[in-house]
């Protein structure tokens, strides 16, 4: 027979007030064995995963520069070339850069939020439009006067209302929609957003997977500087000073989740399969203790775990993780390992969970709970302790992890990095260069032959060839060498050929050509259309990953902040019915595209007749400088500030036409004087072909006629300049001494 909920509530409450015998053993043992089943299920997905945990070691081996244990014994049982080309560490960190640049422009975003109901709102406004001007129409066809021209303009005037109630929803809707972006653009900044995605990136490039968190509720306190009252003396005087002080600030956040302590549905190839996620925390006795201070934590149990100790004996991954990096010591103990699970329990272990940690109200709300129930939970436990319950924190019941795949696996929530994708090549390469050093080592020198019959060494019987050496020779034939030597083939050519063929497969295995590193390789293109196409042509190829950026991390990672914000939020302005718009591949990728084609519009059709006024220039500018990855709002002015310059002009005094008059008479006078220097060095030019056509004067006379010519043309100059002096000085003089609003005393032309 079914359980109540509210009954087991009320049993508990009376059992709290009534009984003070309660068995609380009782409770602490049931509540250890749900944990003890968790902590079971969390094992086995452990065990489960040893094999992909055995591939992304050997990533992060090949993205360190580093041959696995097999290679290395075989390659020292060999004496031969231990040398690692690593050509993954340059690809994996521009996989990652090129992503995180294509997906977190300068000044745009790679998600949008739209209003649901405004398509449906703008059709039925362009009908009740229509509708009206149909009426209209009737209308006037009609006698006038008459009951049906009536009717007929009470319909236009209805439809006519209809419609502008449409337009009105219309624009609250797109107004609400708006305030919403602002609102989850403010929270991701908060959270660092970009931040942990591009580790995020960084961790798919690597091994495959990249995991995000949230929203989850931040613990963080809000500092801010505010005037304090102090006293100065002991006279009793008060002086004011800032002082630093700290409020909770509850707000969603996102965290990037280690790959290697996430374990989802082992059977699960997609996010919306998994049944219930674990996530690992490897906490020392401080980090422990800091649970306890956290709202929620049972600090009865976290002391029991404290004083039962870490039962954590191994951490394989971290030993082996710390001996490839070679960061230090790789013998980790006394880490708590506390288990974070979100998903199902059954109906009973809900109840159980509830009743034994004191969340009657919890029971309360949920009523009648049938045993064939799932209930969505969030269960902290640790070393069969739960620490911390609590039912899902969103109504939507979506799980709060994300996961980003670079390249998908059909058979698993993880996917391949590049390590994995260019094994092969690397390998290969790896293979080519060493026997090329071990070919370089031997033709390096020949190999020399001693006839030790003939000579030996004049001391220490050392057959080494170095220089200045003394031989001795023995008895034997003169015409027998007593050195010989022997030079082997080098095979270089042939070797450098595989090793520029692996670097070949690399880039075709990766997708990520050298183009994309920032080389161009052998070919060089001449021109800037020519080196947009091709990088065009190389976003093409990033478009598949950052399509599946778009739907398994972008759109429910936005979309859960926005049920966030409508669960959760007190701001009643931003909330309404929207959509989530994730444009990473359809919008940032064509950047270079977008920028080549408004440049265009604004060269060909800005100054148009015809097209030119449809245009809006200030938006097109804005566009124009967001795809040019710069921050538009740095450089071109706001819509406010255009406005306030308008107003401000708009209010300064009209100019004085008389001042005008006199601006353009100078204007007029510095043209007729640089209109006559023109006029004198093209008489001075003229001057001087002739004289050196007729060959008559010394060179020491043309020079002489040629310095009084310039002497006179700056005589000329400086007396034009004192005549413009004089009429400014005058004209000064007048406007000092004339009475504001009186005519100017004098004047001249």
């Amino acid at each position: 027979m079914a359980r109540t909920a509210v009954a087991v509530a009320d049993d508990f409450g009376a059992t709290e007030q009534e009984d003070p015998r309660r068995d609380k053993m009782e409770m602490e043992q049931r509540l250890q064995a749900i944990a003890g089943k968790l902590d079971r299920e969390a094992q086995r997905r452990e065990g489960l995963r040893q094999e992909i945990e055995k591939r992304w070691l050997t990533d992060i081996e090949q993205y360190q520069g580093k041959y696995d244990a097999d290679t290395r014994k075989g390659l020292d049982a060999i004496k031969r070339s231990k040398q690692f080309i690593n050509q993954t560490r340059p690809k994996t960190n521009a996989t990652a850069a090129k992503l995180g640049d294509m997906l977190f422009p300068t000044d745009d975003r790679n998600w949008g939020i739209e209003p649901t109901p405004v398509p449906t709102l703008a059709t039925s406004a362009a009908d009740a439009v229509q509708m009206a001007l149909d009426a209209k129409e009737q209308a006037q066809g009609m006698p006038e006067g008459s009951p049906e021209q009536a009717q007929a303009l009470a319909t236009a005037a209805q439809a006519e209302d209809i419609a502008a109630q449409l337009q009105a929803e219309m624009d609250e809707a797109k107004k609400r929609a708006v305030a919403m972006t602002d609102e989850i653009d403010d929270q991701l900044r908060e959270a660092r957003y970009q931040t942990i995605c591009r580790r995020v990136i960084e961790d798919a490039c690597k091994i495959g997977t990249g995991i995000i968190k949230g929203p989850v509720v931040s613990d963080r306190l809000r500092k801010r500087w505010q005037k304090q009252q102090v006293q100065a003396n002991d006279n009793g005087g008060m002086l004011e000073q800032f002082a630093l002080s700290g409020q909770e600030d509850p707000r969603p956040t996102f965290l990037r989740v280690d790959p290697w302590s996430f374990f989802p549905d082992p059977d699960a190839c997609s996010m919306e399969e998994s049944e219930g996620e674990f996530e690992r925390h490897l906490l020392n006795e401080k980090q422990v203790r800091a649970l306890a201070r956290q709202p929620g934590f049972n600090a009865d149990a976290i002391r029991r775990v404290l004083k039962s100790g870490s039962r954590e004996t191994s951490l394989n991954y971290l030993n082996d993780l710390r001996s490839i990096t070679g960061s230090g010591h790789t013998d980790i103990n006394k880490r708590f390992k506390v288990w974070e699970y979100h998903g199902p329990i059954d109906g009973e272990d809900f109840v159980d969970i509830a009743a034994a940690m004191g969340k009657g109200e919890m029971l309360a709300d949920m009523g009648e709970i049938d045993p064939l129930t799932e209930i969505n939970v969030t269960l902290w436990f640790c070393q069969n302790e739960v620490l911390k319950f609590g039912i899902h924190p969103m109504d939507s019941g979506e799980s709060i992890y994300s996961v980003f795949n670079l390249e998908k696996d059909e058979a698993s929530i993880f996917g391949f990095g590049i390590p994995y994708l260019m094994r092969d090549s690397q390998s290969a390469l790896n293979a080519a260069w060493r026997m090329m050093m071990d070919n370089g080592g031997i033709t390096s020198g020949p190999n020399i032959v001693v006839n030790k019959e003939l000579i030996e060494p004049e001391e220490n019987d050392n057959y080494d060839i170095v220089p200045w050496k003394t031989w001795v020779r023995k008895n034997g034939p003169s015409n027998v060498p007593a050195f010989e030597s022997y030079d082997f083939d080098s095979h270089q050519a042939e070797l450098a050929g595989i090793v520029q063929m692996a670097r070949q497969f690399m880039d075709d295995e990766t997708n990520v050509s050298q183009l994309a590193q920032g080389e161009q390789g052998t070919h060089t293109t001449q021109t800037a259309q020519g080196m947009s196409i091709l990088m065009n042509a190389t976003n093409t190829v990033f478009r598949r990953i950052v399509k599946n950026w778009d739907d398994d991390l972008t759109t429910p990672t936005i979309r859960r902040i926005y049920d966030w914000n409508m669960q959760f939020s007190d701001k009643e302005h931003i909330k309404g019915d929207y959509d989530v718009d994730a444009r990473g591949s359809s919008v940032l990728l064509v950047r270079e595209m977008q920028s080549q084609s408004l440049m265009a519009i604004a060269l060909s059709f800005g100054g148009h007749p015809v097209f030119g006024p449809g245009l809006k220039p200030f938006p097109l500018l804005r566009r124009l400088m967001q795809s040019q990855m710069l921050p538009a709002n740095e450089i071109v002015k706001t819509d406010e500030e255009m406005a306030k310059e308008a107003a401000a002009a708009s209010e300064a005094p009209a100019p004085d036409l008389e001042i005008m008059k006199i601006e353009a008479q100078m204007n007029v006078a510095d043209m007729e004087m640089q209109s006559r220097e023109r006029i004198a060095m093209i008489e001075r030019e003229t001057a001087l072909i002739k004289m050196a056509e007729t060959g008559n004067l010394e060179m020491d006379k043309l020079m002489v006629l040629l310095a009084d010519k310039d002497r006179e043309r700056q005589t000329k100059a400086d007396i034009a300049r004192r005549q413009i002096d004089s009429k400014e000085r005058i004209f000064t003089a007048e406007a000092a001494m004339t009475p504001p609003g009186a005519s100017a005393g004098g004047g001249y032309l």
